[in-house]
C-alpha cells in the first residue's frame, strides 16, 4: 500500500475529485507528481479567459486586503471588479481574509482549503466567498452536491475557531456563496447545519480511507473517454493529444457538459 506517501499529502478538493473522475488522473498528478506547463494545451481563447480569471482574483485578493482599488489591462475585467465591489464592499466591520488557507490534520484526515475570501462578521458568523468567471453558470444544486462546498464548509467548521469571538464554529455559523461578475445578480447562499456536517464528515472519512488502503497499482484508468478526451493525460494513456485542456482554475474541469460531448474514439 501507498499509505506511507498518502499520510504526507492534504487532500484538496481537487485531488478528491481527480480521485472520483479517474483514479489513474489522481495518481499522475498527486502521486507520481506529473504536471504540465499551463501552455501546455488549451487554445487561445480558453488561455486568455484563465488569464483574465486570474487578473480579476488578483485584483479581489488585493481589495479585500486592504481596501487597494487597483485596474487591469482589461476593460472586462474592470468591469467584473466594479461589480464585485458594489457586490461585497470592503469595509472595517467584520474581519476579510483573502485567498487563506486553512488546513486540518485530526484522526488520519489530512485536509486543505483554499478560500477565494473568508469574511467574519463581528458576531462570528463566517462566510466564504468563491469567485467564479466561467461562462456557464450551474445551477444551485449543482454547487450544493460539489466537493468543494462540501470539503470548505467541513474544513472551515473544524478549525475556524482562531477567527471566532466564541473560539468555535457551528455548522449553522457557516454560509458558502459562489459568485460570478458576469451574473452579478445571482446570488444564492448555501447555509450549513449540523446534520449535514455529520454527513460530510463520515464521506470525506469514507472516501480518504478508500484511496489510502490502494495499491499503486489500483489506482485505474476511468472507463468514460469523454473525460479521457479532456485530460492532460491523454497522450500518456492514449498517446494523443486531448481535446481541449483544463486550464486554470482546478475546477475548471466541471463546467463541460458531459452529456452533450460526443464520443471521441481511441
Amino acid at each position: 500500500m501507498l499509505s506511507r506517501n498518502l499520510d504526507d499529502l492534504y487532500f484538496s478538493q481537487s485531488a478528491l475529485v481527480a480521485y472520483q473522475n479517474c483514479p489513474l488522473k489522481f495518481r499522475r498528478r498527486y502521486l507520481d507528481g506529473l504536471f504540465w506547463p499551463a501552455d501546455w494545451g488549451g487554445d487561445a481563447d480558453q488561455r486568455k479567459a484563465v488569464e483574465l480569471g486570474n487578473i480579476f482574483h488578483l485584483l479581489a485578493q488585493r481589495y479585500f486586503f486592504r481596501g487597494e482599488i487597483g485596474r487591469g489591462d482589461s476593460e472586462l475585467v474592470n468591469n467584473w471588479f466594479a461589480r464585485l465591489r458594489e457586490f461585497r464592499p470592503y469595509n472595517q466591520s467584520g474581519r476579510f481574509l483573502p485567498e487563506h488557507e486553512l488546513r486540518l490534520n485530526e484522526a488520519g484526515i489530512r485536509l486543505v482549503a483554499k478560500y477565494d475570501l473568508l469574511y467574519i462578521t463581528p458576531r462570528g458568523k463566517m462566510i466564504i466567498y468563491d469567485w467564479k468567471t466561467n461562462t456557464t453558470l450551474p445551477k444551485i444544486n449543482y454547487w450544493r452536491k460539489h466537493l468543494q462546498t462540501i470539503v470548505y464548509r467541513y474544513v472551515l467548521s473544524k478549525v475556524g475557531g482562531v477567527y471566532s469571538p466564541q473560539g468555535v464554529v457551528h455548522p449553522d455559523d457557516v454560509t458558502m456563496i459562489y459568485w460570478n461578475p458576469r451574473y452579478p445578480g445571482v446570488i444564492e447562499p448555501l447555509s450549513y447545519n449540523y446534520n449535514e456536517f455529520l454527513r460530510d464528515e463520515a464521506f470525506l472519512q469514507d472516501l480518504i480511507s478508500v484511496i489510502k488502503d490502494k495499491d499503486y497499482e489500483e489506482f485505474m484508468a476511468t472507463g468514460d473517454q469523454k473525460r479521457c478526451a479532456y485530460c492532460e493525460y491523454c497522450p500518456i494513456c492514449h498517446g494523443k493529444r486531448a481535446v481541449q485542456l483544463e486550464l486554470g482554475e482546478e475546477d475548471m474541469d466541471f463546467d463541460l457538459d458531459w452529456e452533450n460531448i460526443d464520443e471521441i474514439q481511441f
